[in-house]
């Protein structure tokens, strides 16, 4: 070999060498940096975590297969582990849909379902779920199931042993057949009422909005922000706006438990000026900011909220109440602010659990806070099921249609 190669096997070895030494110094600098600020401690330490879980979840089922004395659907065992695992969460929004439920949710989304025809939530103070309200003509208000009625029990087990999605996936089952539901109420006199019922479970088409016109004032009642809801409000709303007639606007948001919270915000933009209309931050500090253009309402405005006013009802209140815009009437809104997000797991099925927080746009909290109105009124005792009061009993609505007159005069 000649010297000209010699030197070029001795310069690219050399090369190397350095770039090797480079690179390791490289690494040992980004290591200590990691070590200093905790970083790399923190994704071995997740890395660790998540292989544990892997390995215990995979011992376990070795077990089953080796020693469990029936045969077993591998698919409910999944589904089973998923949902204990949402359930330690300690969120009581957080579900696991596989392919079957994610379906039910999406078709109750666009505005049907197979059910009983009623609105719930979760109160956390009292472990169970309670009623927002039944739909007018449905099997639930049918068999009497009130407003602020307590489920205690579904087909036998106890509402403490569903998580909230659990129990709304049992309320719902198959058309035709019965929900064996226990409800606990309140009597007038302060004592409770145990109640059993069978409710008979058909298709539900959901109404989101009901109109009417008092005088030269129109009022819209939105009782929930699905799929359907933004164009039928769009409708109502711009036929009363465009009426020469009509020079006052009421909006009753009771009993509205919330919905999408897109809807909510493609309605609340018809509302309030340019500027926010919610912003949420998750876990990591991260902000995102939903917007409104220029347009908004130029008629006196008033929203009528109660205590099952919640989530995305309560997004709309707080920027019209931000704003002025609008006067506030009725009772201290439900406080949930916070957001649910669907996971995709990439094969059909879902997971949904909360993620984000919301505040107002002049950055006023909500969850667990609410919405104090700018009037409060209250109901008269008794009156425990809106759709069935009548106008002039109905404190609240007389309340609001009196400020909206006052504004207009």
């Amino acid at each position: 070999m000649n010297n000209k190669g010699v030197c070029k096997i001795v310069i690219v070895t050399l090369t190397a060498l350095v770039t090797m030494m480079g690179c390791y110094i490289v690494f040992k600098l980004w290591l200590y940096n990691s070590l200093l600020n905790g970083t790399f401690e923190l994704k071995k330490e997740a890395s660790n975590s998540s292989t544990a879980l892997s390995e215990k979840v995979a011992k376990v089922k070795g077990i089953i297969d080796s020693s469990y004395l029936y045969e077993y659907d591998e698919d409910r065992l999944m589904d089973g582990a998923i949902e204990g695992m949402l359930t330690a969460l300690d969120d009581p929004y957080a579900a696991y849909y596989n392919e079957q439920k994610f379906k039910t949710f999406y078709d109750q989304s666009e505005g049907e379902y197979v059910g009983i025809g009623i609105y719930i939530t979760y109160d956390e103070t009292a472990g169970m779920p309670i009623v927002l309200l039944p739909f007018e003509n449905s099997p639930a208000e049918e068999a009497g199931i009130k407003t602020g009625d307590y489920i205690s029990e579904v087909d036998g087990k106890n509402a403490a042993d569903y998580t909230y999605e659990e129990m709304v996936d049992a309320i719902k089952g198959k058309e035709g057949t019965k929900a064996k539901l226990t409800i606990i109420r309140t009597n007038e006199d302060g004592t409770l009422n145990t109640i059993d019922l069978e409710v008979l479970r058909k298709k539900i088409d959901i109404s989101p909005i009901e109109t009417q016109v008092f005088d030269n004032i129109g009022y819209i009642k939105l009782t929930s922000f699905d799929e359907s809801s933004y164009k039928k409000f769009f409708n109502a709303y711009t036929t009363f706006m465009t009426n020469p007639k009509i020079k006052g606007l009421v909006l009753d948001l009771r009993d509205n438990p919330g919905g999408i919270l897109q809807v909510c915000a493609k309605i609340t933009d018809l509302l309030v000026p340019e500027g926010r209309i919610v912003y949420t931050i998750d876990k990591n500090g991260n902000e995102e900011v939903i917007e409104s253009d220029e347009v908004q309402i130029t008629v006196p405005f008033a929203v009528i909220v109660n205590g099952n006013s919640a989530s995305a009802s309560e997004i709309l209140t707080a920027a019209v109440k931000d704003y002025g815009v609008g006067t506030i009437v009725g009772e201290k809104t439900y406080g949930k602010g916070v957001v649910q997000t669907l996971k995709p797991i990439n094969d059909g099925t879902y997971l949904k659990f909360t993620t984000q927080e919301y505040f107002s746009p002049k950055g006023n909290k909500i969850h667990k806070d609410g919405i104090t109105p700018d009037v409060e009124v209250e109901l008269p005792e008794g009156l425990n099921s809106l759709y069935k009061i009548k106008r002039d009993e109905d404190t609240q609505l007389q309340k609001a249609l009196e400020v909206v007159r006052e504004k207009i005069q």
